[in-house]
């Protein structure tokens, strides 16, 4: 090995699915390494969709109050690195190359006693655990890979916060065909006696959820999309700034009772529950249920610390000073690829599944009312493809359809998906066998010329929009594109 190239092309050739469940790898790895976990204050967060927004949020408003914060996500979209970060930014080639080395090291030597399958994904996680260990940080946010109970994350025994987010149909084929099995899988982080935050819109997983928490005598409280109410176009804030999602988050104090029982931190604070107005750095409308868990865990995180036995002036100040300091962390905080506007009137979203698809047709919907939409979708086989074009289809949104594929063995052939969208439309649908082709075919509709320098490319005033969406692979595949470009 002589270069960081060399350890991104040895662990991209690791298969991603190993002989063990991941946390028997992880569990191996941790005792070998000599338990890099051990001090870190971890926060562990699951979930089908909004995990990474979740992350992203939460690591920004603890960055924002001083605190080193790693971060540790997945997928990465154009660079691996970016699933291993300190306070936002990447981990060095340098860095991650001897980190490398480490864990290759250790491996071989459980290769020795007999023991093989450490994946891609244990690689990546000891690596950053290890550099997490090393740069002494404060706080380590940290997203499952695959479920909860069985991923190699869920081998980090002592977390001091867990966050479940929203749980739909996903991935069935691994963690179950029905949305209880699914939520069952995830809420296997939940650790005894540990305090979670959780989405709770669905009465299905809400019920097993709070049973798991209850039988492990974690204390929860559940969040929900009737906590969150989207303010009004009039709001003089939505006006100034049409870009960000303002909102109202109002929690009342009977929902937050778990976590507000005689000295906790919360019961001083917030004894009439949570009632603030926040601001999304994204149009997305499903992102303010995760900007709401996001926020919740960071006053959890923020009131641990100790706290005068009497209300004061000055706590009142302190209070407010910590409100006003993750507000604007919030407001700022910026996660690529959730509705994410890339080019005038270009848009790309991660969503992947049923219930992603669905809620960026609602936040679509509002922007898209009066105009032409473009649709550039790709998808991979686990997914329900059939589903996700039907809910596209029947939205009425599209006006053109373009579909195309990425590489590898999850791909799926881009006549295949045209076949799938002739089925629920009358409307064109175009095949291109690469995602360039069909990107670029897409922006002829908006009329934006990537060749011409970025600084030239005004605001345009057309009514069309282009959507990208379906995989995450496409969207890291066209923002690589834009990055040679520009």
């Amino acid at each position: 090995m002589q270069s960081y190239w060399e350890a991104v092309e040895y662990i991209d050739h690791i298969g991603k699915y190993g002989q063990h469940p991941g946390i028997e790898n992880a569990t191996k790895l941790l005792a070998a390494l000599n338990h890099p976990e051990q001090g870190l204050k971890i926060i562990h967060v699951a979930g089908t969709n909004g995990k990474g927004s979740v992350c992203a949020f939460l690591a920004d408003m603890l960055t924002a109050q001083g605190y080193r914060t790693g971060l540790f996500i997945s997928p990465h979209l154009v660079d691996l690195r970016e699933r291993i970060q300190i306070d936002r930014e990447m981990i060095g080639m340098e860095n991650f190359y001897n980190y490398f080395l480490t864990v290759k090291k250790v491996v071989e030597q459980l290769g020795q006693q007999g023991y093989s399958g450490i994946t891609y994904f244990d690689y990546l996680l000891m690596i950053a655990l290890c550099w997490y260990k090393d740069r002494a940080v404060d706080y380590v946010v940290v997203e499952t890979g695959l479920g909860g109970r069985l991923d190699s994350t869920n081998a980090l025994k002592n977390p001091m916060l867990c966050i479940i987010t929203s749980i739909s149909l996903d991935h069935t084929e691994l963690l179950g065909d029905t949305i209880s099995k699914i939520a069952a899988e995830k809420a296997g982080i939940i650790k005894q006696g540990v305090p979670l935050i959780y989405c709770a819109d669905e009465p299905d997983v809400r019920s097993v959820i709070a049973q798991t928490a209850k039988e492990m005598g974690a204390p929860c409280i559940g969040i929900g999309r009737n906590h969150c109410k989207r303010l009004m176009m009039e709001d003089a804030d939505n006006i100034k700034n049409p870009a960000r999602l303002r909102f109202s988050f109002c929690l009342p104090q009977k929902d937050c009772l778990p976590l507000t029982h005689p000295g906790s931190p919360f019961t001083d604070t917030f004894r009439d529950g949570i009632h603030e107005i926040l601001t999304v750095n994204s149009p997305a409308s499903y992102q303010a249920e995760n900007a709401a868990i996001a926020y919740t865990a960071a006053l959890w995180i923020a009131l641990l610390s100790p706290r005068p036995n009497k209300e004061t002036e000055q706590t009142k100040t302190e209070d407010m000073g910590l409100r006003a300091t993750l507000k604007d962390a919030l407001a700022n905080s910026v996660w690529e690829g959730r509705f994410e506007q890339i080019l005038p009137n270009c848009y790309l979203d991660g969503a992947h599944n049923a219930d992603g698809i669905r809620m960026l047709l609602a936040s679509l919907s509002p922007i898209a009312a009066g105009k032409k939409v473009t649709l550039l979708f790709t998808a991979v086989k686990e997914k329900d493809t059939d589903e996700m074009i039907r809910e596209l289809c029947e939205s009425g949104l599209f006006c053109r359809y373009l579909v195309t594929t990425v590489e590898g063995a999850r791909a799926i052939a881009p006549e295949q998906l045209k076949e799938t969208f002739l089925r629920y439309t009358d409307a064109p649908v175009i095949s291109y066998m690469t995602p360039k082709e069909a990107f670029l075919r897409g922006l002829q509709d908006v009329k934006v010329d990537i060749e011409s320098p970025a600084t030239d490319r005004a605001v345009n005033t057309m009514d069309s929009i282009l959507l990208c969406a379906g995989s995450l692979y496409l969207v890291g595949i066209i923002k690589e594109f834009l990055l040679k470009k520009n």
